[in-house]
């Protein structure tokens, strides 16, 4: 993997009616992060600009989440709200594989793609933050 896409990245995504954001980490052709519903391993290779992955999403355990008193205090030292997907009855409770291609750009990066068994289409722009 390229010197230049290994770091922490900002990741925006949106899934079907999910969306949100979160951080990863890529480096030696490995992908590493989550956001606060979930916990993202995977894979990823660069061919010039052309980038491609596969990526394990899955659902954080519930039993942190099940707590009030956590979820508050995870989302005042983060300062965000909670997103759609993370409080609707819809919300995936299963792992999934997400198959993405897409560009890598001076510090941006776009990539699209589907998860696995589903028609659910994934859009995902990462900035690179270091």
């Amino acid at each position: 993997m390229n010197a230049r896409i290994s770091g922490l990245w900002i990741v925006h995504f949106d899934a079907g009616a999910a969306h949100g954001k979160g951080l990863a980490v890529l480096q030696a052709g490995e992908i590493l992060g989550g956001d606060l519903a979930h916990t993202w391993v995977g894979s990823c290779r660069q061919e010039g600009s052309s980038l491609y992955a596969r990526v394990r999403v899955t659902p954080a355990s519930r039993k942190a989440w099940a707590d009030p008193a956590v979820r508050s205090s995870l989302y005042a030292r983060v300062r965000v709200t909670p997103c759609e997907e993370e409080t609707k009855e819809e919300h995936p409770e299963r792992p999934m594989t997400v198959t993405l291609t897409g560009s890598y750009i001076e510090g941006q990066a776009m990539l699209a793609g589907h998860a696995e068994d589903s028609d659910t289409v994934v859009n995902i722009q990462m900035h690179k933050a270091a």
